[in-house]
């Protein structure tokens, strides 16, 4: 008698647009189908769904602990114990008001995309407390709520007081730069599958812009070690390179598709990654085991191009990597 397909279930925010492409686990999700793996969407805890492992896509920077306490009742996960990714705790060279520095600064959410998943969580009563708050507090009256709202200074003395709020983080502005225009990498990963993707602008702030490459590639170990304090399974982490280390800027659970997503204009190289993701995770439900990562490092002959992965279930996120190995820079 041929095996059952195996049954992944997909959890996403309670109000998830049923079908909505705007996030990449959306074509990961077709092509598990393709791939013979029964996708389960769920919108929310209120239906447990018998199945052989789940990805928890809950699209908040800070997940309830009844969503946790939901996935750990799944025999293999995805993303089941990434309960917190704000700003405060994942990004490099945050600023206070007050400290010595003498650069251009940035002001950002604390929250991923500026808080609007939470805010579309509130009831009405919630969102005019919250409006209410931000009033008696002083805080700008236009929230941060997208890239389009951050804000550059000259320097931290520039900055007006009344972005100093617990919502907002003001962070060094460090550039890397290709020629005249900046760079932006993106570290994109499932378990122990590792993509950098390059983005190049003239702007300083880089949304989508001239899209350079998308290929395996060695992480940093700082990249890991990331991973690991934010037990992130699956994800992108934004960063360039300063004299050789990465500076982070953020931490997503939840990658967009972007504006091409679904378009003939989608880079096939971000597919290709898609469908590797997809190909992983299939293996995994079959077999219970990650398999090791496809790498991109020094020459052949040079000293250590393996970085090991350990993540045998999902939710593992147990790095041993070799002393010598070196980053791909």
């Amino acid at each position: 008698m041929p095996d059952r397909p195996k049954r992944l279930v997909i959890l996403h925010s309670r109000g998830t647009a049923r079908g909505a492409r705007h996030h990449m686990v959306m074509l990961i999700s077709e092509f598990l189908d393709d791939l013979g793996v029964d996708v389960v969407h769920l919108c929310g805890t209120d239906r447990f769904v018998e199945a052989d492992g789940i990805f928890v896509h809950v699209d908040l920077s800070v997940v309830p602990g009844h969503i946790r306490r939901f996935a750990q009742r799944y025999p293999k996960q995805i993303n089941a114990n990434a309960s917190n990714i704000r700003k405060r705790v994942s990004v490099d060279g945050l600023l206070n008001r007050g400290d010595s520095y003498a650069g251009p600064v940035i002001v950002k959410s604390d929250l991923n995309y500026g808080g609007l998943p939470e805010l579309k969580a509130l009831t009405l009563s919630g969102r005019a407390l919250r409006h209410l708050r931000r009033m008696l507090s002083g805080q700008p009256a236009r929230p941060i709520l997208t890239k389009a709202d951050y804000r550059i200074f000259p320097s931290l003395g520039d900055v007006p007081p009344e972005y100093f709020t617990p919502d907002n983080v003001v962070q060094k502005l460090m550039l890397e730069k290709d020629g005249e225009k900046n760079l932006l990498r993106e570290y994109m990963f499932l378990g122990n599958l590792h993509y950098e993707t390059i983005e190049r602008s003239t702007a300083e702030i880089i949304t989508e812009d001239e899209h350079i490459s998308c290929e395996p590639f060695v992480p940093h170990p700082r990249l890991l070690r990331l991973r690991r304090q934010l037990n992130l399974g699956y994800g992108k982490i934004d960063y360039v390179m300063v004299d050789g280390e990465p500076f982070i800027f953020d931490a997503n659970k939840t990658p967009g598709l972007g504006a091409w997503g679904g378009t003939d204009y989608f880079a096939t190289d971000i597919k290709q990654m898609l469908l590797g993701f997809a190909e992983e995770i299939c293996r995994t439900l079959q077999n219970g085991e990650m398999q090791k990562a496809s790498t991109k490092g020094p020459a052949k002959g040079d000293a250590a191009t393996t970085v090991k992965v350990s993540l045998p279930p999902l939710a593992d996120q147990t790095f041993a990597i070799k002393q010598n190995a070196q980053p791909n820079k």
